[in-house]
């Protein structure tokens, strides 16, 4: 009876555990926004999948963003962010994107996400055309080629 008792209490303590860190982290992606951060992306990247895909029907894509709602999106998320954080870890996430630092955190992301992939794809290009100027040095090429001598008469 102590035995059955015992795997009881364990079940029961192991399910409410589940369950409080399921609507914490639940709560977790709402306050950071993470669910609609995503769909914005999402829809980003399905305008730029319709511009290189014109093939693709508008109803395609409509039908597609509409199954993809914020409630999908944070079923997804849950076990993610459950296998990386201890339940008082979110709540210390929670009481962070709530303050006015977290809150701001939020705001600005964005545009620092996009100006950080507009900085990296400069620096990007800049290092790809340095290098290629390097080795087409070592190999002797010139870019552009040198004049070509006149001919004599």
């Amino acid at each position: 009876m102590k035995k059955l008792i015992t795997t009881v209490s364990l079940l029961v303590g192991t399910l409410l555990f589940s369950q409080t860190s399921e609507a914490k982290v639940r709560e977790l992606i709402k306050v950071m926004g993470a669910d609609k951060m995503a769909i914005s992306g999402m829809q980003q990247q399905m305008q730029e999948i319709k511009k290189n895909s014109p093939n693709i029907s508008d109803e395609f894509f409509n039908e597609f963003v509409a199954e993809v709602t914020t409630d999908r999106i944070t079923e997804v998320y849950i076990p993610i962010y459950a296998k990386y954080y201890t339940e008082s870890e979110i709540d210390e996430l929670i009481k962070f994107y709530k303050s006015p630092v977290g809150k701001k955190t939020i705001s600005v992301l964005p545009d620092i996400m996009k100006e950080s992939i507009d900085a990296g794809g400069k620096m990007g290009r800049d290092i790809a055309i340095k290098v290629k100027e390097k080795l087409d040095k070592k190999a002797g090429y010139q870019n552009p080629p040198p004049p070509m001598p006149e001919k004599s008469k």
